[in-house]
């Protein structure tokens, strides 16, 4: 069974987000989660370490621009 995605939430799919704070963590939503104590958070691929994957509470990240790559800035 698989989830439709949640009707609340801030973010989509393939949206890019970064973690507030001190933490450097940026990259593409690649799924959402819920618990007990996490009313919406989100799983985010990092754009620097492909495969690698770090979970976020809704609350936790803000909206983040990707660099472009160099061949786009040509």
């Amino acid at each position: 069974m698989v989830d439709r995605w949640p009707a609340d939430a801030a973010f989509q799919m393939g949206d890019y987000a970064a973690k507030k704070g001190r933490a450097s963590w940026r990259g593409k939503i690649v799924g959402w989660y819920r618990t007990d104590l996490t009313s919406l958070g989100y799983a985010i691929e990092s754009h620097f370490e492909p495969g690698s994957v770090q979970i976020y509470p809704e609350t936790a990240i803000e909206a983040w621009m990707p660099p472009k790559a160099e061949s786009e800035l040509e």
